[in-house]
This record gives structure tokens, C-alpha cells and sequence, in this order.
């Protein structure tokens, strides 16, 4: 095995002992978990990135990739929020009308769970324009 003394900024060495850290952390043993070991994997993974990237001439698009990533995240909210209306709907004409409140209460549970769950992640993952 090659050895290449490099240098490294400081962000990103301590970036590396974080990995490092949380490797050790999760029950990796010393000889697995090292700042050596993890630098060469993530220099791999980086060739392999820069090695792709320079063979077909296209780069990685992270906006076409997040466009699709949220259509797709749209399109699960529909379906989740559509099954629960078809399962809401079995479930009242098992029961009759009696059940009614109770259908309601359930679906207005389920879309505000459904409504809460995505704020929480716009608010953690998105850049908020109020601030």
C-alpha cells in the first residue's frame, strides 16, 4: 500500500475525525475505524465520483435530482392520503352510518400528521424566506 503525506483543512479533518468518532462509537473496532482507513475510503468514493463524471461528460445534476425528489415525495402524499380516504371509505360502509364520526376524526388525524411531518422537515431542511 502507497503512503502520500497530505495536508488537509481544518474543517475538513475535523470532519473526518467526526466519521472516524461516530465509526468507533457504533462498535467499529480501531484497526477499521482510523483517520488513515477513512481517508482512503472517501478518497475512493471520490474517484469513482471524478472517474464518472469525466467518462460520458455529464456531472451530476442535483437540481434535476432534487426536482424529482420532491415530485416523488408529492406523489407519495397523494397516494398515502388517497389510500387512507379508500380505507376510511370500506371502513364506514362496514360499519354504516354510526361510524361516521369516527371516520372523520381518523382521516383528520391521519392528513394532520401527514401536514405536520412535512413542516417539520420543510423547516428542517429547507431555507426559510422569513429569515
Amino acid at each position: 500500500m502507497g503512503r502520500v503525506g497530505i495536508y488537509l483543512k481544518d474543517k475538513i479533518e475535523r470532519e473526518v475525525r467526526d466519521i472516524v468518532l461516530h465509526d468507533l462509537q457504533n462498535g467499529a473496532n480501531p484497526g477499521e475505524a482510523n483517520i488513515s482507513a477513512t481517508c482512503n475510503e472517501l478518497i475512493r468514493l471520490g474517484l469513482l465520483v471524478y472517474k464518472r463524471d469525466g467518462e460520458d461528460g455529464q456531472q451530476f445534476d442535483l437540481e434535476g435530482y432534487r426536482r424529482d425528489l420532491i415530485r416523488k415525495a408529492a406523489g407519495s402524499r397523494e397516494g398515502t392520503v388517497l389510500i387512507a380516504t379508500l380505507l376510511s371509505e370500506m371502513y364506514l360502509k362496514m360499519t354504516g352510518k354510526e361510524g361516521e364520526s369516527q371516520l372523520e376524526e381518523t382521516l383528520d388525524m391521519i392528513i394532520s400528521g401527514i401536514n405536520a411531518a412535512e413542516q417539520e422537515a420543510e423547516t428542517r431542511h429547507f431555507v426559510n424566506g422569513d429569515n
